[in-house]
Formats: C-alpha cells, structure tokens, sequence
C-alpha cells in the first residue's frame, strides 16, 4: 500500500486510521446439475456405513448415535453425518483403538491423516461423486469418549429439499 499513489496519500493525510481491503464476494454456488436423488435411502447407507466403521476400528459398546444433514457442496445439494459416541472408554483402550486404525482404515480406501499435537485423533478423507467423504476418529482423554463422525459426500436434491433437509434429522 505504501507504493500506492491514492493509498499511500490516504495514510499520510488520515495515519489514525487503519485500512482493510476485503477480497471480492466468493461467486454464488452453483446448482450441482446431477440428477436428484432420495435422501431417505442414502442416509440409510450411511448409517450402515458408520455402524460397519465402528465395527472395524472399535469392535465394543453400544454408541450414541446423532444423524443430521449439512450443506453440501452446491446448492442443491446437502451432506450426511453420522456421530457415534461412546462415554467411560479408558485411556488404554480408546488410544489403542486409535493406533490400529490407520490401516483398517487405509485398506477401505481412505487418506489418511494422524495430527501431531492436540487431542488425539485420525482425520481421513476418500473421493466421492460430489466432493471427498470425510472421517473423524477420535478419543477425548479427559472424558473419556470414543467417538467417530462419518461424512457423507454431497447427495444432489433440489434446492428447496436441502433447506428442508438441513433443518431436520433423519
């Protein structure tokens, strides 16, 4: 800004003022153009699909489940999630859920990622048809919760389905 002409002028003339350039508005979203399908269905699938990941990498318990849709990627679409929780897992066993999960994890397809510092946890992501599905696998020490959440790729509905969808739970 100092190099600039009219700035430059600005900030002599006024120097108690502080100047923020915003970036221009982000472009609306887009509408997916995919041909819609039925969430009741797709949420089905991914119910099953949490439940089977919770089999794999925890094996125990009975988990709490929360299920709620989310915006997608465009408009006229919305995203599945999955949360499964369960309380009272000690320390022992919820960290070595989590050091045997990277590979049954891998060999289902997902990417990977296991952060270096803070709570510990395994955050992995797998292409799908309307952006990557994400997971998120973790163990809350001071609680004591296992918990992982499950989220789907975008699923196309019409514009008016997703905010309907969005303000409900399946």
């Amino acid at each position: 800004m100092n190099n600039d002409p009219f700035w430059s002028a600005v900030r002599r003339r006024h120097p108690d003022l502080d100047i923020v350039i915003l970036p221009p508005e982000p472009e609306p979203v887009a509408d997916s153009t995919l041909p819609v399908r039925a969430p009741e269905p797709f949420a089905a699938l991914e119910i099953a699909e949490a439940d089977g990941c919770w089999q794999r990498l925890v094996g125990h318990g009975m988990p709490t489940s929360v299920r709620r849709w989310i915006p997608g990627p465009t408009r006229d679409s919305v995203r599945h999630a999955v949360t499964l929780t369960l309380d009272g897992v000690s320390a022992a066993a919820g960290l070595g859920h989590l050091r045997e999960a990277s590979a049954p994890l891998k060999a289902d397809g997902w990417q990977v990622f296991i952060p270096p510092t803070g709570m510990p946890r395994i955050a992995a992501d797998r292409a799908g048809e309307m952006g990557a599905e994400s997971l998120l696998f973790g163990y809350a020490t001071e609680t004591g919760r296992l918990f992982l959440r499950l989220t789907s790729t975008g699923l196309p509905v019409s514009a008016g389905r997703a905010r309907e969808l969005i303000g409900s739970v399946s």
